[in-house]
């Protein structure tokens, strides 16, 4: 590792999504651009089977329409404009799968490791979180482990997902730490926490990490603030604005974790 080279510890989420359309091939290139060594993205399975690089369960925000995403195919989602919203010089920017993704990434061994957290809706079933993980691990059965995490928010998917999809990193998401947070992780074999940082403390940390678990926090745009959390002894940084963030650290080398 180079003097002050901070990206182990950054990634864009959503790619650069402070400066590009979110959960774009732009905005991935920006952030693989700017020196982030990590990206997180969103994966929704379509009513094809076609893992989709989406956020919102609905359309509306970033893509025109009112449709439930789980609702569209491949081919019913792949022409919608999800650049325009950002800006006009965007415009034209379409959705990506989640093969499309992966491909970009192994075209090139110096590309970030991917954070796939995967989107569910209210009310899941076994059997949706089940097919999920299938389609999950049909993508990845070739990749590179080490270069994948899993996350979500969702409990019975984490359940479901840990004898299908077996050896690639999983992590928990939460907001506020749950108190059985960290004893259901040791159970399940997950491999770390995701927190919300405006509601974490340096206590917490110091309590998942003493059990052997990764701290890794979203979506810190404050720089000062990320270069707290590092000190805390947190991980990675999930930040929409990847190139400051890693300007703001190189500019600290006294930090404490400052790479050598």
């Amino acid at each position: 590792m180079k003097t002050a080279d901070w990206s182990p510890f950054v990634c864009a989420h959503r790619g650069a999504s402070e400066t590009c359309p979110e959960n774009t091939l732009i905005a991935f290139e920006k952030a693989a651009e700017v020196g982030a060594s990590w990206i997180e993205t969103d994966i929704q399975l379509l009513a094809d089977n076609t893992l989709a690089v989406f956020h919102d369960l609905v359309l509306g925000r970033t893509a025109a329409g009112t449709s439930r995403v789980v609702d569209l195919t491949w081919e019913e989602l792949a022409t919608l404009d999800v650049g325009s919203w950002k800006s006009p010089e965007f415009t034209g920017q379409r959705p990506m799968r989640m093969v499309d993704l992966l491909s970009w990434q192994t075209a090139s061994s110096g590309r970030p490791h991917i954070n796939w957290e995967v989107k569910l809706g209210r009310h899941v079933t076994k059997s949706e979180c089940n097919r999920f993980a299938e389609a999950i691990a049909r993508v990845l059965e070739d990749a590179d482990r080490r270069r994948h995490l899993l996350s979500t928010f969702d409990r019975t998917f984490l359940e479901t997902a840990r004898s299908v999809v077996t050896d690639i990193p999983m992590a928990l998401n939460v907001e506020d730490l749950p108190d059985d947070a960290i004893d259901f992780c040791l159970a399940l074999g997950l491999e770390g926490i995701h927190l919300d940082w405006t509601t974490l403390t340096e206590a917490q940390v110091r309590s998942i990490k003493r059990e052997g678990l990764a701290v890794r926090c979203y979506t810190v745009n404050d720089l000062e603030a990320g270069w707290r959390l590092l000190d805390w002894g947190v991980e990675l940084l999930m930040t929409d604005r990847p190139g400051p963030m890693l300007d703001y650290l190189r500019a600290h080398p006294e930090h404490p974790q400052a790479p050598l």
